[in-house]
């Protein structure tokens, strides 16, 4: 046995030379594949989702402007006073879209499309200062003939190279989303096929030293659950930024359609594509709420009308899964049945932002917890978000529903638009908004909104006056 002892030692080293070399090259290759996987959702988050989203909200405002300048030029050959404060305003605001979308780094092949729309975008701002200056300068006939003859086009024109830039992007988005999950699916088979390895490697020296083994084994344990972990948390990383992907979801639906027919009854996948098919249907609700909410000059339709109590279940079906995976407790207190002046999408778009954002700065608190209330406010009904998180600084405080302001040192991804739309949609319906927090103790966010009975009351004594 003496004797042996040198090749047994032999075989012992190099059996765990090779396990630990299987080890060093499956955690090498899982840390480059989740460097690129994390490159690629940070390609998605950080330029796709906000290219489409500035490109949409541009496309929205060329309509928006074409309607108020028609407007204009038929006002100025009606001989009526001319108000540009409103186009002037919305010209603005399709500028800071095109803008922010033109900053952007772009994509491979997306330069020429980029030029594409700076070019019609300097076209048609030059052609529009030409007819609001022939309205404004007393030739509404000639300002009338140049909208027939070239601005119609530039419009046109510039609303066709900004589609192409959002389809562009979508595809850019889809071609990603492959790549991610095929990098995923690759990685897992590597790493299975490496730990296979070790554990064969073990098992050979098991032979020479059950104490080897026996820690070989355990140390084979612990690198298959961190790297199912780091699986498991790159899945949800992905989805997230999926979710927040505001392309075209007509694509996106089908492909989950089809995804779904391929998974078999029982498999695991299932659940998860299911949650995503009511994620998308969830998205294309706020959506058409918004779309609504734009298309009615930044005013709440009238009788417009959202029962909380459906619009909190559906988001719970959807959040609660999400509270559970951080190791967090969603709750709604008890509340009687009521309605609010604002379309569902709306309160669900508000709603969501505020439990998203609670949840998702909860931290490392001892007790992670997220309280949603529905209380009667006379003639409004308010909802208040609480959470436990660590509360926000008193410096911070003031600008927290401003555009683009995230606390100092935040570690969680965002753009900070969240509460500034939460903001936004809630003064734009007749509402308020607010926030009281205490550092270390944590924070509680509430909204008001108008009840659905009160302002369809306004608008029958409206309906009144005007018959009288």
């Amino acid at each position: 046995m003496i004797e042996r002892l040198p090749s047994i030692l032999l075989s012992l080293f190099a059996a765990f030379f090779a396990a630990i070399a299987s080890f060093v090259i499956s955690a090498a290759y899982a840390e480059h594949r989740a460097a690129e996987i994390d490159a690629a959702a940070t390609s998605l988050a950080e330029n796709a989702a906000p290219s489409v989203m500035y490109l949409a909200a541009a496309r929205a405002e060329l309509r928006h402007t074409q309607a108020l300048l028609s407007d204009l030029v038929n006002n100025a050959v009606l001989g009526r006073p001319l108000d540009r404060h409103e186009l002037d305003e919305a010209r603005d605001n399709l500028s800071r879209s095109l803008d922010a979308y033109l900053v952007l780094p772009v994509y491979p092949g997306e330069l020429k499309q980029w030029q594409t729309v700076a070019q019609e975008l300097g076209k048609l701002g030059l052609d529009t200062d030409r007819v609001v200056s022939l309205a404004a300068s007393g030739h509404p006939d000639e300002a009338n003939k140049l909208m027939d003859d070239a601005l119609r086009a530039d419009f046109d024109a510039t609303s066709e190279a900004v589609m192409a830039s959002i389809e562009l992007n979508a595809q850019h988005v889809r071609r990603m989303a492959v790549e991610i999950a095929a990098k995923r699916v690759g990685s897992r088979r590597i790493a299975l096929a490496l730990n296979t390895a070790s554990v064969a490697f073990a098992l050979l020296a098991c032979a020479a030293a059950a104490v080897q083994v026996r820690r070989n084994v355990r140390l084979l344990w612990q690198q298959g659950v961190l790297l199912e972990r780091r699986a498991d948390e790159l899945e949800q990383f992905a989805g997230r930024v999926a979710h927040d992907v505001l392309g075209p979801l007509g694509a996106v639906a089908l492909a989950l359609d089809v995804a779904l027919r391929r998974c078999g009854e029982g498999e695991p996948a299932r659940r998860s594509i299911e949650r995503g098919r009511q994620a998308v249907m969830r998205v294309k609700l706020i959506t058409n709420g918004l779309l609504a909410f734009a298309r009615a000059g930044a005013r709440p339709e009238p009788g417009a009308r959202a029962e909380v109590r459906p619009v909190i279940d559906d988001l719970m079906v959807e959040l609660v899964p999400v509270a559970v995976d951080l190791g967090a407790e969603l709750r709604v207190e008890p509340f009687a049945p009521c309605a609010v002046a604002a379309s569902p999408g709306v309160l669900t778009s508000i709603l969501s932002n505020l439990i998203r954002n609670a949840l998702k700065y909860l931290g490392d608190a001892a007790t992670c917890r997220v309280v949603v209330r529905v209380l009667d406010a006379r003639e409004a009904v308010r909802i208040e978000v609480e959470d436990t998180g660590p509360g926000i600084a008193p410096a911070v405080e003031p600008l927290v529903f401003e555009p683009h302001i995230r606390a100092q040192g935040a570690r969680v991804p965002g753009m900070g638009l969240g509460l500034a739309t939460v903001k936004r949609l809630t003064e734009a319906h007749g509402g308020r908004v607010g926030l009281r927090t205490v550092v270390g103790e944590g924070s509680l966010f509430w909204f008001e909104l108008p009840k659905a009975s009160a302002e369809a009351a306004r608008a029958a004594d409206v309906d009144s006056s005007a018959s009288a």
